[in-house]
């Protein structure tokens, strides 16, 4: 009898490792959580690039650097410590204090099956490219990341507003110099932007509504234990909201890609039959995908969908080159 996908991952005994990149605060554990849902507690796990910084706050300061230069982070200790977690091994790990800036530890750690790292570097040297499996780079326009990292540090870390805008401008040439060209290596790159379908007429409050581009590097034809299907007649009996798809194959820093673009909420039909099927590859039943009131799709919600996709298709060409 053929053993079930989580059962082979638990058995093969190495670790997959997903790399999600972006600046702070720009949708990186939004678009993760997808992947957490899917996998559940037993197999994933999940850590910050925060914890791998050299310099703590107060030395950053004093020496007037951000966290996003290169020489405030330890790249090298990251790249040995994945390597370590990739073959099952235990590690002793850093962890970064977001309360008072402080870097402590080491606590000993080890990773489940699925070990997904978000940051601001994992595809900064050719050592961690190495050791990451699926490389994913968050991409929100400057008016989206700066809304979203003013709302999480403020209420979610306590920050001033004023200290928080100060950061986003003092950290902007560090993010066009040292993480935005990072994306070359990402074979998923997702970029947001505000919605451009006009607003509901009805609608009492605005909704916050984006426009998501999805552009992935093509896979070498695998077989694939789900496909994607549109019900159109279920669109035109339950869609309120307008929504937009568009799809084209394009070129990307010298990789051939597909391009999805989603703009605005999708009926929950559309994704149900999806979600259900990749769940039922891990035995779950867990709804995956973020949904807004009245239960339609995001189209961020969308992007987790297709990203738990790719995830399997890579789960299943990981454990072949394993088990062949």
């Amino acid at each position: 009898m053929t053993s079930s996908l989580p059962e082979r991952l638990k058995e093969s005994g190495k670790v997959f490792v997903v790399a999600v990149a972006g600046d702070s605060g720009s949708g990186k554990t939004t678009l993760s959580r997808g992947i957490r849902r899917l996998l559940g507690e037993d197999l994933v796990s999940t850590f910050s690039m925060d914890d791998y910084h050299s310099l703590d706050r107060e030395e950053r300061r004093v020496l007037g650097i951000t966290p996003l230069h290169p020489e405030a982070n330890r790249f090298d200790l990251l790249a040995d410590h994945l390597g370590a977690l990739r073959r099952g091994e235990e590690i002793d790990k850093p962890v970064y204090d977001h309360s008072d800036g402080t870097i402590k530890g080491p606590v000993a750690y080890r990773s489940a099956p699925v070990l997904i790292i978000e940051g601001l570097h994992p595809f900064y040297t050719p050592q961690l490219r190495q050791e990451i499996d699926l490389s994913i780079f968050v991409d929100p326009s400057r008016t989206v990341k700066r809304r979203w990292k003013i709302k999480r540090d403020c209420i979610d870390r306590n920050y001033e507003q004023e200290a928080v805008k100060r950061e986003i401008l003092a950290r902007e040439a560090d993010y066009k110099l040292y993480v935005d060209v990072q994306k070359i290596y990402a074979e998923a790159v997702v970029k947001i932007e505000e919605s451009r379908l006009p607003a509901p007429l009805m609608a009492k409050t605005p909704k916050d509504r984006y426009s998501v581009r999805l552009i992935q590097e093509v896979m070498e034809s695998v077989p694939s234990q789900v496909e994607l299907k549109i019900d159109l007649s279920a669109i035109y009996r339950e869609a309120e909201e307008e929504f937009s798809i568009a799809y084209q194959r394009d070129d990307y820093y010298g990789k051939r890609v597909c391009v999805l673009t989603i703009d605005g909420e999708l009926p929950s039909s559309m994704i149900e039959g999806l979600e259900e099927k990749l769940s039922a590859l891990m035995g779950s039943s867990t709804p995956i995908c973020d949904r807004s009131g009245g239960g339609v799709v995001t189209s961020t919600g969308m992007v987790q969908i297709l990203l738990c996709w790719r995830l399997l298709e890579k789960l299943q060409v990981h454990l072949a080159d394993l088990e062949g």
